[in-house]
C-alpha cells in the first residue's frame, strides 16, 4: 500500500462510540463501518465481497473482532480482513441454495464464489476525532 496515496477524512468524536461502538458513516459515495473494540478503532467498507450486502446488519462481535454478513453467512475479522466463515450455510438456506441453483446458473456462480476478504483501511485519532484513511490507488 502506497502510503502517500492515502487521502485522510474526518469522520467523528471518539466519544460518540462510547454509547455505540459499532457507527456506519458515509465517506464520499461508500458505507464505512467503523468499530471501536479494545481502545483500538477499526474501519472496513460495509459491503460484504460476496454479493456487496450490508455488514452492518450483521453486527460485531466484539470480543472476537469479527464482522458477520447475516445474508450468506458470512464472517470476516473486522481487524485484517480475513474470512473466518464463507458462505456457511446450513440447513434450510442450504438446501433452498441447491435448489434454486438447479434452475438459475447465476446461484450457482454466487453459491460457488471464492471466498474473498474484507476491504479494511486505516484509521488514526486526532483532535478526538476517528479518522479514516483511503488508498487511492484503488
Amino acid at each position: 500500500m502506497n502510503e502517500n496515496n492515502i487521502e485522510w477524512t474526518k469522520l467523528v468524536d471518539v466519544k460518540s462510540f462510547e454509547e455505540n461502538p459499532e457507527q456506519l458513516l458515509k465517506v464520499k459515495r461508500d458505507d464505512i463501518l467503523v468499530v471501536k473494540a479494545n481502545d483500538k478503532f477499526y474501519a472496513v467498507n460495509n459491503r460484504c465481497p460476496h454479493l456487496g450486502m450490508s455488514l452492518h446488519a450483521g453486527g460485531c462481535n466484539l470480543k472476537d473482532g469479527t464482522v458477520h454478513c447475516k445474508f450468506h453467512s458470512s464472517t470476516f475479522s473486522f481487524e485484517t480482513g480475513e474470512v473466518k466463515a464463507w458462505l456457511n450455510v446450513k440447513g434450510f438456506e442450504k438446501f433452498m441454495g441447491w435448489l434454486f441453483s438447479k434452475f438459475d446458473p447465476d446461484i450457482k456462480k454466487m453459491m460457488a464464489m471464492e471466498s474473498t476478504p474484507l476491504e479494511i483501511f486505516k484509521t488514526k485519532v486526532e483532535d478526538e476525532y476517528v479518522w479514516v484513511g483511503i488508498n487511492q490507488d484503488y
